[in-house]
């Protein structure tokens, strides 16, 4: 069987993507940080649970050893939210939605390359719509995903010698547990913002908010990524960049028509309560 490593893959999308490709016949190498997360991913067939931290350089570093000789892909999934208005963005925070999102994403791709080079593999990295467009009070986040459309791009160009293709799956809002609980997940990172922060954008939290509750509704189903993922890992092209859904189409394409300063009046409106 074909075997592939999944990361973050306790929950949401990397769990249907689990779920898919053990489905199809693939030998899946799931990571997870939690004990029952591993129990639950143990119990699929064809999975094996591997326990991970990808901020741990001591549990990357002993990761190929848990794998095959070979190993026909990688998905870089896991991944953290950290959201907020940057003038109010812990730093630490910030370090975290880098080190989390982009950095243990490469980590882990260069831990597992010698093994995706033998079998002549792909290397796959969960990106987003907002790699792509940046939104008010998602500045970190967007960065990150920044970040690993860059260094994707540099990667792919670099093992064409070898014939390793690179893709990038760039899904908007999509209905799993964390779309489920962004507007908690507001509310908390409001509560720790200073009083100062807190009414110096009270009309940007508020409309932030409203904005989350609509795009909930708007979130798309998680089979569109689980088919870009399964076409990228099988098809005989596969793409570069995968849009899931057709509401990041449309804002991919305006967002390449319009001018900045309209970009900018439009999103800014769109993150403000009156």
């Amino acid at each position: 069987m074909p075997a592939l490593l999944v990361t973050g893959a306790g929950r949401g999308i990397g769990l249907a993507i689990t779920e898919h490709m053990s489905r199809r016949g693939w030998d899946v190498y799931a990571t997870a940080r939690s004990d029952t997360a591993l129990g639950s991913l143990e119990r699929l067939p064809n999975v094996h649970a591997v326990a991970l931290d990808v901020t741990d350089r001591s549990s990357i570093a002993t990761l190929s050893d848990q794998l095959p000789a070979a190993l026909n892909g990688v998905v870089n999934n896991a991944g953290i939210i950290v959201n907020g208005p940057v003038e109010a963005l812990s730093i630490d925070a910030l370090s975290q939605q880098l080190d989390v999102n982009v950095t243990a994403q490469i980590a882990v791709t260069q831990a597992v390359l010698p093994k995706i080079r033998a079998a002549r593999g792909r290397v796959l990295f969960m990106s987003s719509v907002l790699g792509l467009i940046t939104t008010p009070g998602t500045g970190a986040y967007c960065a990150s995903k920044y970040a690993v459309e860059s260094l994707a791009d540099a990667l792919r160009m670099e093992l064409r010698p070898w014939q390793i293709p690179v893709s990038l799956i760039e899904p908007g809002a999509i209905r799993t547990d964390m779309w489920t609980d962004m507007l908690d997940e507001h509310d908390r990172m409001v509560a720790r913002l200073t009083d100062q922060h807190r009414a110096l954008y009270a009309a940007h939290l508020a409309g932030t908010r409203k904005l989350l509750g609509r795009m909930q509704k708007l979130a798309a189903d998680p089979k569109r990524v689980v088919k870009a993922v399964d076409h990228a890992l099988t098809s005989n092209r596969p793409k570069r960049r995968y849009l899931c859904d057709n509401t990041s189409r449309v804002q991919k394409a305006l967002v390449g028509i319009t001018p900045t300063a309209v970009n900018d009046a439009v999103l800014a409106a769109a993150t403000t309560s009156k």
